[in-house]
């Protein structure tokens, strides 16, 4: 369906003919120059590093999106939005325009990749021994696999049939740098469906409970069964460095492809028929396959069911084996993991999980190498036959990390690295370090590194004091995995904020660091720790010049319960408290917690540079507002309580305090503060206006408002509207619209693909205020989803906000004049696009 019939067709639906003769006929608007100018500035660039250390890619990424750019012909089909003329996906997320090679041994040779024209590329990596940088070229009627050998300063296309990218823009090098596996376009027919019979839509139940998430972009019919199935069917194949290429079995709906360490077996995870009309196409019934690199196939590793029927609850998995994955630290070595609870985090039992392998040829049964009381999450291989194990329970928000001796005269016990609330960052060790090994002669996979008989790892080492990163080592018994207190390596400067990027050498310490200050962008810096000496790799562009002498500080206080708070305040430049209280948009996203101790923690340095994001709150610094970011808005439920069971006396708490504590330090006007938000944190602006009178207007953009439309849980609730139904009327600002009686303005991508945020969320609630006389104004925007991409969208965002906060927040409280928006006092307004 178009963008212009689907339109009309929501209109037709939710809106009466009077409600329809109030939309205004709109289009795309600028805002004011410093705020253009932060939709403009440069982004952030991307790296990688070779696995001999000797090149460091950066890519840079492209420029903002055009609306005519999304408005490209796209499908939408079991949760994927692809285009039927190229077989990519309609909208990529990370790809590049320009790719630089710095030599970080010669800094004389850098390069710049010759690129084709107006190509973006996406997937960028080095090849397993370093000799070849690889991306996939896009162009508007295909995506290719290139190749450009480094040192004889070529690029090749591999393929000579495109590739098809459908499930994601995806290739895998061989370890021996011999060639790469990616799925190619066959010949097909995507207007099977047009042979179709029309016939009625007809689904059933069978008795068995499948309460899955509110999901958008399903099959609804058999003619979209078909034409997903033509659109995804590929042939997986080996392309050698020459462009010859061998078939991997055949044509199939190829979802994920891994190669074990001795380049011998292929694992192919792909979709089974039936397909499920209530999820998306991950979660369809599955097969998984066993092949030689020769493309043979050898056996049928599992047969999985569709997702569709997975249990409830947030550690509920669905039945079979998951987690099927190579150990990186043998040469074929198929693990996985086994739910003993038949996938239902519900049911009791000592123990949730199980961790087996199978080794080639693979015609033994598997071995058990552990049991978990809690499920596992995560699997990564180290050095002395040590497995490292992530589980979570998240009905108690915690997880936990374990070192397993897998050697055959092990005893199967777990030694407890540590043990947090998932989201207690003050514990939080970062990631282990890891590089590719040689046993025998033979290059196996990338695994957790021992170095001086420890494990090293590196992370942003959150603390009540602010970040300082840091590189420990976790000292590790030989053939007995006992965790002893970490040794630490590195750390951050005092007065600037570096992290790592890349550890480039152990002896002596060579280290990419990010380097930045609070007025100094990030600047990639090869650091070596024991000589100190430094080489700048890559430096970020200068502060936009409206944002300089803007101020920023951590504020902290406490809400009426005791619960520490805090947010991050910005002030425009020379503002003095002398002149008087600032006009103040909060902005804020809600979070739940088990533990207010957890709760209270901030993640924040005041040598941290400050990224001006145009989705953010702080652009409008340069307006002259003050600038309330990342207000806590923790939603706390210990013990046997649950955080949602007050969220609404909880979320008018955490905002209160916040406005009191602005007004107390003289900045804010009690009278002119508001508040903003996205998605989650739209809901909580609507809630926020419906159950209090702290804000004179709000903010709302891609969020849902009637909890009954979401009835199988929503966030990090788990309880079904059936089972929670006072919660759910209560929690949906929807049936409180009656109490919304300061301004909100709605915004909503018109294609939003967000489970649970539909666009008639916005429009049903919009359609609610102004029934009841309230003061609203709704912006839908064309071809987008949960974040506007388009670079016409996102001005015209910043336009709406601009104005809103002019009207509504800027003026004195008694001024209700609406000369923003060009127009007299207006109570309701849509605001549609040609």
């Amino acid at each position: 369906m178009s963008r212009k019939s689907l339109l009309k067709f929501a209109l037709i639906a939710i809106c009466s003919p009077l409600f329809i003769s109030n939309a205004i006929s709109s289009t795309y608007k600028l805002p004011s120059q410093p705020l253009q100018n932060v939709v403009e500035q440069t982004k952030n660039v991307s790296t990688r590093l070779s696995p001999d250390k000797q090149w460091l890619a950066v890519l840079t990424p492209r420029t903002h999106l055009t609306i005519n750019n999304l408005a490209a012909n796209e499908r939408k089909l079991a949760g994927l939005r692809v285009s039927k003329q190229s077989l990519t996906p309609s909208r990529v997320k990370y790809s590049y325009s320009a790719i630089e090679l710095v030599n970080l041994k010669n800094p004389t040779t850098n390069i710049q990749l010759p690129l084709a024209n107006n190509m973006q590329v996406a997937n960028v990596s080095f090849s397993p021994d370093s000799r070849f940088l690889s991306y996939i070229g896009l162009t508007e009627i295909g995506a290719n696999l290139y190749i450009y050998d480094i040192a004889k300063d070529a690029t090749t296309q591999l393929n000579t049939s495109r590739l098809n990218a459908t499930l994601g823009l995806k290739y895998l090098w061989k370890n021996n740098s011999k060639g790469i596996f990616t799925n190619l376009a066959i010949a097909h027919d995507t207007q099977a469906k047009a042979t179709l019979a029309i016939a009625p839509n007809i689904s059933q139940t069978i008795g068995k409970k499948a309460p899955r998430r509110t999901y958008q972009d399903l099959l609804k019919n058999p003619q979209d069964e078909a034409e997903f199935s033509a659109l995804t069917t590929s042939q997986l194949s080996l392309i050698d460095l020459q462009g010859n290429s061998i078939a991997i079995g055949m044509p199939a709906i190829n979802i994920s492809y891994s190669l074990s360490p001795d380049d011998k077996y292929l694992i192919v995870k792909r979709v089974k028929a039936p397909f499920s009309y209530m999820v998306k196409y991950y979660d369809f019934a599955q097969s998984v396959e066993l092949f030689s690199t020769s493309g043979e196939h050898l056996t049928t590793l599992a047969q999985l069911e569709s997702s569709e029927y997975r249990p409830p609850g947030s550690d509920s998995v669905r039945k079979g084996p998951r987690l099927i994955h190579w150990r990186t630290d043998k040469p074929s070595t198929l693990a996985f993991v086994k739910a003993l609870d038949k996938g239902d985090s519900r049911l009791k039992t000592a123990f949730r999980d199980q961790l087996l392998q199978l080794s080639a040829p693979f015609n033994q049964p598997p071995t058990p190498l552990t049991k978990t009381p809690w499920r596992i999450s995560k699997v990564q291989w180290g050095e002395l036959n040590t497995a490292v194990i992530t589980e979570r329970q998240s009905d108690k928000k915690q997880m936990r990390v374990s070192l397993l001796d897998t050697s055959a005269n092990s005893n199967q016990q777990l030694s407890l690295w540590y043990q947090k609330a998932i989201r207690d960052t003050y514990k939080d060790p970062g990631r282990l370090y890891r590089q590719t090994i040689d046993i025998n002669g033979e290059q196996l996979g990338r695994v957790v590194k021992l170095y001086n008989n420890g494990f090293l790892h590196y992370g942003l080492g959150a603390s009540p004091q602010g970040l300082k990163p840091f590189l420990k080592s976790l000292p590790i018994e030989q053939h007995k995995p006992q965790v002893h207190k970490t040794q630490t390596l590195w750390s951050s400067a005092n007065d600037k904020l570096e992290s790592i990027k890349y550890v480039v050498n152990l002896e002596p310490l060579q280290l990419i660091i990010s380097r930045q200050t609070a007025d100094t962008p990030p600047e990639l810096v090869m650091l070596d720790t024991q000589s100190g000496l430094e080489r700048s790799l890559y430096k970020n562009a200068q502060p936009l010049q409206a944002y300089k002498g803007m101020t920023r500080q951590l504020v902290n206080y406490t809400r009426n319960d005791g619960l520490p708070l805090s947010g991050i305040l910005y002030l425009p430049a020379n503002y003095n408290k002398a002149d008087g209280p600032l006009p103040v948009l909060m902005w804020a996203y809600p979070r739940e917690y088990k533990n207010a101790e957890v709760a209270s923690q901030v993640n924040y340095s005041a040598n941290q540079y400050q990224h001006i994001s145009s989705k953010g709150p702080v652009p409008f610094v340069a307006n002259g507002y003050a600038i309330f970011d990342k207000v806590a808005m923790p939603i706390v439920g210990e013990g046997n309580e649950k955080p949602n069971d007050s969220f609404r006396d909880q979320l008018v708490a955490n905002a209160s305090a916040a406005i009191d504590t602005l007004v107390k330090m003289g900045v804010a006007d009690r009278e002119r503060v508001a508040i903003g938000g996205h998605s989650y944190g739209a809901f909580m602006v609507a809630n926020l206006l419906a159950h209090s009178d702290l804000f004179a207007a709000g903010i709302a953009r891609s969020g849902a408002y009637n909890r009954s439309l979401t009835p199988f849980g929503f966030q990090h609730e788990k309880r079904n509207f059936w089972e929670a139904p006072s919660l759910y009327q209560q929690i949906s600002p929807f049936t409180h619209a009656d109490k919304i009686d300061e301004p909100l303005l709605l915004m909503h991508g018109e294609m939003d693909s967000n489970s649970g945020t539909y666009p008639m969320q916005s429009a049903r609630l919009f359609k609610a205020i102004r029934g009841l006389g309230g003061q609203a104004r709704l912006v839908t925007f064309p071809y987008e989803s949960h974040s506007y991409k388009a670079k016409e969208s996102i001005m015209h965002m910043l336009w709406e906000q601009e104005n809103w906060l002019e009207q509504y927040l800027k003026q004195a409280p008694s001024a209700k004049t609406d000369t923003a928006f060009g127009q007299s006092v207006i109570n309701d307004t849509q605001v549609t696009f040609h």
